[in-house]
């Protein structure tokens, strides 16, 4: 009886070791698969994105994902997709990807021209643009020269002087000719063309005085955004008639 009872005991023991073998194997499995489990911040559209929209806090959100479904290439810090615009439209939910998002340095034209505003070129010399002094972001006034004009108007004829006037003031300059941005250091040839950001109206005033009158640009400084109101000037603003002399006919 004595050894049944020891065997018993021996049995008991037995089971008791394989179940907590069981158990202490079960919960480091527990332990191991929530480390798998690890979940990241990412961001993604709050909502559908266009293309060429550019991203503002209010357009990403942040959302937890595990490693498994986190995309290589998504963006995780929020500073590196504020102020950049996408290659093409993001879908609400979708992680924000750094081969969506149009690096600076690769923007075109398009990209760079203010919302409701139109860009335009102008054929310039060194005497328009300033002694080659104007850059892309400096801002300017265009100036019209309009030569002497005589009108018929039934009995009558209308002389109008020479005139020079500003006729659009403080718009940005994109680019000179082909260059929107340039590098320190670099030899600067005087372009052919400058490229300005000018409103609907505006580019027809210059497209106007580019094809009727001569035309000079005048750079603004730094944070001058005063808009002047002025009729121009003839002759005779500039100088007195000293020295002239009426003869009969």
């Amino acid at each position: 009886m004595e050894s049944v009872n020891k065997r018993v005991i021996t049995i008991s023991l037995i089971l008791a070791l394989f179940t907590t073998a069981m158990v202490f194997l079960y919960i480091k499995s527990a332990t191991v698969k929530t480390d798998v489990a690890e979940y990241i911040d990412v961001y993604i559209a709050s909502k559908t994105l266009p293309e060429k929209h550019e991203i503002t806090a209010a357009d990403i959100k942040k959302s937890r994902v595990t490693k498994e479904y986190l995309n290589p290439d998504a963006v995780l810090v929020e500073a590196d997709i504020i102020g950049k615009r996408l290659k093409d439209s993001v879908i609400e939910g979708e992680q924000i990807l750094r081969s969506r998002l149009v690096q600076e340095n690769n923007y075109t034209l398009a990209y760079k021209i203010p919302e409701g505003m139109r860009a335009i070129s102008v054929n310039v010399n060194e005497q328009v643009e300033v002694a080659n002094l104007i850059r892309p972001g400096d801002f300017v006034d265009i100036i019209a020269i309009f030569p002497m004009e005589t009108l018929e108007q039934g009995e009558n004829k209308i002389i109008e002087l020479p005139k020079s006037e500003t006729v659009i003031q403080n718009i940005q300059v994109l680019a000179l000719g082909q260059d929107m941005v340039i590098t320190e250091g670099k030899d600067m040839e005087l372009p052919k063309t400058v490229t300005l950001s000018v409103s609907p109206k505006d580019a027809e005033k210059l497209t106007f005085v580019s094809e009727f009158a001569s035309i000079r640009m005048t750079l603004r400084a730094v944070g001058d955004e005063k808009v002047i109101t002025d009729n121009g000037v003839i002759k005779d603003d500039v100088v007195s008639d000293k020295g002239v002399i009426v003869v009969p006919k």
